[in-house]
């Protein structure tokens, strides 16, 4: 599973990848753009890898589907540079407004924190102390 850490333009993930409680090593869950909007998701490695593809190659077309079932829910975030928050996940994409934003298994534990003041790393952290299905790294971006 994953969790993902948003806040005053700085994106935090966790990295590692696990089914039905199995680790199986470590991804990369966030991205950059060229023009320095931030993305994430949480969900599938194979819906991980379209979004990843869609949003880094401009988002042209439509994004991809996004499923939900029983072991895992599927959600592509974009924050923008401009402060909007996107979100896509099964049935459609949503604009969020907020000063701060997790998702993923370790949600509460990340929003909690960050309702505490943390900033993304720490609330990813606080998730990995917290929440059996998110560990290994953070890895951090910064919009440009």
């Amino acid at each position: 599973m994953t969790t993902i850490a948003y806040r005053d333009g700085v994106l935090a993930s966790d990295t590692i990848m696990s089914i039905g409680g199995c680790l199986l090593g470590e991804t990369v869950k966030i991205w950059r753009s060229k023009n320095g909007d931030l993305a994430g998701v949480c969900g599938t490695a194979a819906y991980l890898h379209a979004f990843r593809d869609w949003f880094l190659k401009g988002q042209k077309g439509a994004p991809p589907e996004a499923k939900v079932d029983d072991d895992c829910m599927d959600r592509g975030v974009i924050f923008r540079k401009d402060g909007r928050i996107e979100v896509y996940e099964e049935g459609g994409m949503f604009e969020v407004t907020a000063p701060y934003y997790a998702a993923g298994s370790g949600r509460a534990e990340a929003c909690g924190a960050l309702f505490a003041g943390a900033d993304a790393e720490m609330a990813v952290r606080a998730a990995i102390e917290h929440d059996p299905h998110t560990g290994g790294k953070v890895i951090v971006l910064r919009h440009d």
